[in-house]
């Protein structure tokens, strides 16, 4: 199974698109980011910063097993008319408020797995802020909306997974966790950017062009606590 978790390809030096995308907001300096939390009780809660939505979606739309219900809202600079009414989705124009770009707000929907799995890959870069259903848990966002730049994202997202899912979410987000068997897992993530490549032909002709296609290099400090015990911590050194 590809892995859904941006960390893991970072990790494993798999720098994908979606991957670079991921970090093109990042300027020089050190970023503390938000705890990833996973809780296992009698089901499975894991939460996550703004920058697991999409990625929580995509890991959703790869391993789910039938359809899916859907509301919320997507953000875009884009026109998204004609890509969700050719999937045959349900959806209201909405103005986003002190933002440019559009707002897309779903109606609650059923869908079918082969049409979630379009949507989300063909959506990938826009902001899916929309809960999602679906047999064995749901996904839930905090707000269905963009948060301000620089803002706090702690638990943006939440996952709510049946225990079976547990083998799925161990290979692609725990995969460096050594203790399997714990009731409730942080992992501390800190990015540092030490420098930032810039093609300068392209910045004398397409600026905003050059800052996304620039490499970022630098480091992820990675801690990992396992029922309130440091278990590994950890660097990766990244070019993404």
């Amino acid at each position: 199974m590809a892995t859904t978790n941006f960390i893991k390809k970072i990790f494993e030096k798999d720098i994908t698109e979606e991957v670079h995308h991921a970090f093109t907001r990042y300027s020089l300096g050190e970023f503390v980011k938000e705890p990833f939390v996973v809780k296992i009780k009698k089901e499975i809660t894991v939460q996550g910063g703004f920058e697991y939505l999409n990625f929580f979606q995509k890991f959703i739309a790869q391993n789910v097993k039938g359809d899916v219900t859907i509301n919320g809202t997507i953000e875009t600079v884009k026109d998204l008319s004609e890509t969700l009414g050719r999937l045959g989705l349900v959806y209201d124009n909405a103005r986003r408020f002190g933002k440019s770009g559009s707002k897309f707000v779903l109606s609650e929907q059923k869908i079918s797995k082969v049409t979630f799995q379009k949507m989300i890959s063909e959506l990938f870069t826009e902001y899916l802020l929309f809960n999602v259903n679906f047999e064995g848990g749901l996904l839930k966002v905090k707000k269905q909306t963009t948060p301000k730049l620089g803002s706090p994202t702690d638990a943006f997202v939440t996952l709510k997974l049946s225990k079976d899912w547990l083998p799925l979410l161990t290979q692609d987000y725990l995969f460096d966790v050594q203790g399997k068997d714990f009731s409730e897992l942080c992992v501390n993530n800190i990015y540092r950017i030490d420098d930032i490549k810039v093609d300068e032909k392209l910045l004398a002709k397409d600026a905003d062009g050059a800052r996304k296609k620039a490499l970022r290099i630098g480091e992820i400090t990675r801690k990992i606590t396992v029922d309130g015990k440091v278990e590994k911590e950890y660097k990766i050194k990244f070019v993404i």
